[in-house]
């Protein structure tokens, strides 16, 4: 598994979103403070493969960053040729989301979306579950050593996966499934030969063949039999459509002769029908001359009446409007007296208005000098005792006493004056709104003369009209004085033609009919005679064809007793009754065709018989052959499941790649220790505390070559014994791969604790180790807080704090 690029967003220390490019990365350093978040990232691509890190286990809701709702995570990798990618999305409530996606060409092509498939899919490509994986690949802090100094059992346990090693399971899983069902098909066709094919042999074969040529004879015979009954069913045939060619022409006959009858009675009754419709004709054209109707006269007359009654009509609307002119004349020339009247009256009531208005004018100039006279007593006038003076404005504590004489009539003079003026105003406005009304009367009386002479006018002029058209149409001064007795004569005269065109138009109806009637004599006559010359025509050719089916009828009958005398055939001669020959043909025809049939399907069964027996001894060798290839099968897959189940060979691989592991691990301590310490495998029996199974042992070459156990080391010493072992991992395991993944699963190793206990010369020697193991193919990656360390590599992955988020960059 090789990183190519991850995004991560409120994932720990990362609140905001951050994208790394792992493309162009082999031995970097992932470096900043402490706390700024740098196993955030191995923590985050871990969570994107299997869903948990190793510091809160499957809680993942702890890696939401402190503020966000929500984290995600986009980890994309390479395994092989292969490229993938893993997404998941975590709230702090509700679901979850995750899914793991293939790259195909442009685009990508789902795997899984739940966690369980995703979990399942990741450790089938991976070759590695997600302890294997956090002890062989990622590194994490505090699990740096669990490799080396871990259980056996689950040492073991990583590289079966890493190995590749549940390749021989699944054999031995293949091999039971195929050797058992090699062995059961077996089984099945032993019990399929004895049952199915019990029967099945040549000399059943032969006696069915044997059946099978006598069948065949009879069938033979039964289709000759049908055959000919065949050819009697047509001659038969030929018989009834004789015979009844022969019935029918005597039939036609029959109704030939009846029809000739018909038409000659009709012939015999024409000339007596024809003699009475030339007399009612005749009848008919002396009544239409003898009635006298004048259709021009007829259209005068109707055009003439309403004319009559509009006369009417209109004389007396002229009558009616001459007297409304003399009666309007009257009334406008009483207005126009009336107006004059009340216009004379108009002048004296102005001068009795202006006399009015200047006696007012005298009285109140009179009342103004007496009030000035007797100033003092006007402002008494009104006043009491408590109210303010109108002159300086001092509550007034008593009225003085004294009248001045004049005053109180002098103002009752000067009110009647004003009373009569305004009298006199009212009196003048009166007769002045008087005249004006008067005056619109007379105008509209006068303008309605004037209309009503125009009525009266137009009125004469239509009569003259009405006049002048009745004059036209023949009628004098004399008819046309008294229009209600012209109209009524007209009427009596229109009655009068119209009762003659009706009894016109009755007899012209009774000619038609009549003509009608020798039309249809004449017709019927003319029928008559040519199918009584066609009715013997058709006789005649009648009874030619009826005498040439019966000798048509003679010819078949011979032929077909000739051939009843041949076949053996009875009921032909005599016919039974009710039957002819088509009816016993037909039956001998059910009987041959009954046996036909029956051989037929006798020789289609023994010849399937005969087929069926043929194919089964075919299939009954095919089968006995299939038994016993199966049969080895069985047994070859049987041996080879009973090796595989021993598990010798995966012990085998599992030691041999413990014994590599620990040689590799001794070469690579030996050089980061500078020749202090190497690792070495053993059961621990002949070490004091130690564990029976295969375990890890440190060799102090310092100390008199003492052995002792990894535990025992120092944490600077596990660092290295640890760092030995990932790097023999990633070194030497590819070669005892059962199916190559050792190499995929370990293509990048990520180091995650323990460089601080080493001096700078031991740093040396591991940043030599770890740049010779990556060679251009593997990625590491070392997170550390020591800037010697990540100085001293090619490539820097900085993490820094921005305010609330962590930041990735690539130096």
């Amino acid at each position: 598994m090789k990183p190519i690029a991850l995004t991560v967003e409120g994932f720990t220390s990362f609140r905001e979103r951050a994208e790394i490019d792992f493309s162009g990365l082999d031995l970097f350093a992932i470096t900043g403070p402490t706390g700024a978040g740098k196993s955030s990232l191995i923590d985050a691509i871990v969570f994107a493969l299997y869903g948990q890190v190793p510091r809160v286990g499957d809680d993942y809701r702890q890696l939401v960053s402190h503020g966000a709702e929500r984290l995600s995570v986009l980890f994309e990798f390479g395994v092989g040729s292969e490229r993938y990618r893993a997404a998941r999305t975590v709230r702090r409530a509700g679901p979850s989301q995750q899914r793991l996606e293939r790259r195909s060409g442009a685009g990508w092509d789902p795997v899984a979306d739940r966690a369980r498939e995703i979990r399942a899919e990741v450790d089938r490509i991976l070759g590695l579950d997600y302890d294997g994986f956090t002890r062989s690949v990622v590194l994490p802090q505090g699990q740096f050593d669990a490799f080396l100094k871990g259980e056996p059992k689950e040492r073991r346990k990583i590289l079966v996966g890493l190995l590749g090693l549940g390749v021989y399971e699944r054999m031995l899983q293949i091999a039971n499934q195929k050797g058992a069902a090699a062995r059961a098909e077996a089984e099945f066709t032993r019990r399929q030969l004895e049952t199915d094919y019990a029967g099945v042999s040549d000399e059943a074969l032969a006696e069915r063949r044997a059946e099978l040529v006598g069948a065949e004879a009879r069938a033979r015979r039964a289709e000759a039999a049908l055959a000919a009954v065949a050819r009697g069913a047509g001659l038969a045939q030929s018989a009834r459509a004789a015979r009844r060619e022969a019935e029918a022409a005597a039939g036609e006959q029959a109704d030939e002769r009846k029809a000739k009858d018909t038409a000659q009675a009709t012939l015999a009754r024409a000339d007596a029908e024809r003699a009475a419709i030339e007399s009612d004709l005749a009848v008919v054209g002396q009544e239409l001359a003898s009635v006298g109707f004048d259709e021009g006269r007829l259209a005068v007359l109707l055009g003439a009446n309403p004319r009559a009654g509009q006369l009417a009509d209109l004389r007396a609307r002229s009558d009616r409007v001459a007297k409304a002119v003399a009666d309007k004349g009257r009334t406008a020339e009483e207005a126009k007296a009336t107006l004059a009247a009340a216009e004379a009256e108009v002048p004296a009531a102005e001068k009795a208005e202006a006399e009015a208005r200047e006696a007012e004018a005298t009285a109140r100039a009179d009342r103004e000098a007496a009030h000035r006279a007797h100033a003092a007593v006007a402002l008494r006038r009104g006043l009491k005792p408590g109210e303010p003076c109108p002159v300086c404005a001092q509550p007034v504590k008593a009225i003085p006493a004294g009248e001045a004489p004049g005053l109180d009539a002098q103002d009752a003079r000067t009110r009647q004056a004003e009373a009569a003026a305004r009298a006199a105003a009212d009196r003048s406005q009166k007769a002045r709104l008087r005249v004006e009304q008067l005056r619109g009367t007379a105008d509209a009386l006068d303008r309605e003369a004037r209309q009503l002479g125009e009525q009266e006018r137009e009125a004469r002029a239509s009569v003259e009209a009405v006049l002048a058209e009745l004059r036209s149409s023949g009628f004098g001064e004399g008819e046309t004085a008294d229009a209600a007795a012209l109209r009524e004569r007209i009427q009596g005269e229109i009655a009068t033609l119209e009762a003659a065109r009706r009894a016109r138009a009755d007899l012209e109806t009774k000619r038609q009919e009549t003509e009608r009637k020798r039309a249809a004599l004449d017709a019927a006559v003319a029928a008559a005679s040519a199918r009584r010359d066609a009715a013997r025509s058709r006789i005649e050719s009648l009874e030619v064809r009826r005498d040439e089916a019966g000798r048509r009828l003679a010819e078949a009958r011979a032929a077909l007793i000739g051939e009843a005398a041949r076949e053996a055939w009875a009921g032909l001669d005599p016919l039974p009754t009710g039957r002819d020959e088509a009816d016993v043909l037909e039956g001998l025809r059910a009987v041959a065709q009954g046996a036909s049939a029956e051989g037929a399907a006798a020789v289609a069964t023994l010849a399937q018989s005969v087929q069926a027996l043929e194919k089964g001894l075919v299939r009954a060798a095919e089968l006995r052959e299939k038994r016993a290839g199966l049969e080895r099968d069985g047994a070859l897959h049987k041996t080879l499941a009973d090796h595989l189940r021993a598990n010798e060979l995966v012990a085998w691989i599992q030691e041999e790649a413990l014994q590599r592991l620990a040689a590799e691990g001794s070469r690579h301590l030996a050089r980061l220790s500078q020749g202090r310490y190497e690792l070495r495998l053993g059961s621990g029996a002949e070490e004091a505390g130690a564990k029976a199974e295969q375990d890890f042992f440190a060799v102090d070459h310092w100390n008199l070559d003492s052995t002792r156990s990894v535990k025992t080391l120092s944490g600077g010493e596990t660092f290295l014994a640890s760092l030995a072992l990932a790097l023999a991992l990633a070194e030497s395991l590819a070669q005892l791969s059962a199916e190559g993944r050792a190499a995929e699963a370990l293509e990048s190793l990520f180091l995650d604790e323990g460089f601080g206990a080493l001096d700078a010369e031991t740093l040396d020697v591991v940043v030599s180790a770890l740049d010779a193991l990556h060679g251009g193919r593997r990625m590491v990656g070392i997170v550390t807080h020591i800037r010697e360390l990540a100085e001293r590599l090619p490539a820097r992955l900085e993490v820094r704090r921005q305010g609330t988020t962590a930041t990735a960059v690539v130096i």
